[in-house]
Formats: C-alpha cells, structure tokens, sequence
C-alpha cells in the first residue's frame, strides 16, 4: 500500500540582492512540478541599502495573504 503525504504549501522565502547599483528583494516559493523557484512578490523600488530592502521584504512576506496557496495552485 502507497500512502500519499497531505498536500502541504511550501512557505515563501525572502530573498535580498544587489542589482544595478541599488538593493532589491523578492519573495520566492518552490515550483510544484520540475525544478526551480517561482517569483510570488518583489519590490518595484530601489533601495539605497541592504538593511533597507531586507526591512521591506520582511514586512511585505509578513503580510503576505494567502497568496501563497494561489501562486502554488497556478
């Protein structure tokens, strides 16, 4: 007998990197099927500092809805 795991959402995970001069984030999940991660939220601003786009990041993966379970679904 196979036994199947309960469907889990895997949780989000921030990411914070420099780009052109200017700090970024973005929020990632695992892709469902094959390999790789996919971009559920990022920032549109350029920060002049890490400290800074990692404190944005923070308060935009804290306050994410159940988007989450919407971008695993898609």
């Amino acid at each position: 007998m196979t036994t199947r795991p309960p469907t889990q959402h895997p949780s989000p995970t921030l990411h914070v990197f420099e780009q052109e001069g200017g700090w970024h984030w973005g929020i990632t999940i695992p892709r469902p099927a094959g390999s790789g991660f996919k971009v559920i939220a990022y920032s549109e601003t350029t920060f002049r500092g890490e400290t800074e786009a990692r404190s944005d990041g923070s308060r935009a993966l804290d306050n994410l809805p159940n988007v989450v379970a919407l971008a695993y679904v898609r």
